[in-house]
């Protein structure tokens, strides 16, 4: 098999945000919301990126895009090493890195139409000759199946057609890579199947590559290629679809691959409950930061913090028990 292009990495990327409680240098606190992640994203891939909520996926993906300034580590954009770039020096690369935020209701402008709304990257970056433009956004629209509402506002349409206007903007400058942060959750089942396929029909047609944030495990394993599982800021098991649902290694993706519902009420679920809540990322446990909850740890867990371990080509895991 040809191996894929490397398009996005971070290495070593950590984003932390001061909190100052007073004028008392001892007393500001920081809250590590990215805390030394390492990820690779080829050309053409599907990423997923899980885990609970609070753990900084949103602002690992953010950072990756550099619309958060990064307290270190660096991110790397084919063969680039874009943190090291100022806004004025990103502005050539943010036609190939694009955003599907979460709520397109609220990334949505009010006051255009969506025909204004998707046009308007082609505009600032100054893509094509007006024709161009327009020709660009009207075909764009018939894709998604949004051709007869060309001049609505956003209020005027449903949750799914706007989740549609969003990732046609994203996509209408044809970009390389696009972050979509939980681009499905708020639609009801029958939407996020016909926008999960525009979103594959839209990969296959630009060979993009995605990192796709979600809560959804079953929606991850339709999508995705790889499977990054987060927890409390760090990376703590990457692998092929297949290799994480097959033979999960981390207790923290056992946990969350045992509550993903099962069709079929006549079979028993061996759902694994973890104990006590998630720390606070102001405050992370020393060594690896799942030990308190985890049912397996040791001594050692609560000292040392295991590093990423590579068990095959496919399968990474940062668990003392992977070892």
């Amino acid at each position: 098999m040809e191996e894929k292009t490397l398009l996005v990495s971070a290495v070593a990327l950590k984003k932390h945000f001061v909190i100052k409680k007073s004028i008392i240098k001892k007393n500001v606190r920081v809250l590590k919301a990215v805390d030394g992640v390492d990820l690779r994203i080829h050309e053409g891939e599907i990423v997923g990126l899980v885990g609970e909520s609070g753990c900084g996926k949103s602002t690992l993906g953010r950072s990756l895009l550099r619309l958060h300034s990064i307290t270190s580590g660096d991110v790397w954009f084919d063969n680039n090493v874009i943190t090291r770039f100022n806004n004025s020096s990103m502005l050539p690369f943010r036609k190939d890195m694009q955003m599907i935020f979460q709520d397109p209701f609220a990334s949505l402008n009010p006051r255009k139409t969506i025909y204004d709304s998707i046009r308007e990257p082609l505009d600032v970056h100054n893509i094509g000759n007006n024709e161009d433009r327009d020709n660009r956004v009207k075909e764009l629209l018939d894709y998604v199946g949004l051709g007869k509402n060309i001049y609505k506002y956003p209020h005027e349409m449903s949750g799914g057609q706007r989740q549609r206007v969003v990732i046609a903007r994203a996509v209408v400058m044809k970009p390389r890579f696009v972050v979509c942060d939980e681009p499905v959750s708020a639609l009801d089942v029958s939407v996020r199947a016909q926008v999960l396929n525009l979103m594959e029909d839209l990969k296959e047609r630009n060979n993009m590559a995605y990192l796709f944030i979600s809560h959804d495990l079953s929606v991850v394993r339709y999508l995705c290629d790889t499977i990054a599982v987060m927890y409390l800021g760090k990376i703590v098991e990457v692998a092929s679809k297949a290799e994480l649902f097959n033979n999960p290694v981390h207790p923290y993706t056992k946990a969350l691959l045992s509550a993903i519902p099962i069709p079929d009420v006549d079979k028993k679920m061996n759902k694994i409950v973890l104990s006590g809540d998630v720390p606070s990322p102001l405050n992370p446990p020393a060594g690896c930061r799942f030990h308190t909850r985890c049912p397996y740890a040791t001594e050692r867990c609560s000292k040392e913090m295991p590093a990423m371990k590579r068990l095959n080509d496919n399968h990474s895991a940062a668990c003392f028990f992977a070892e």
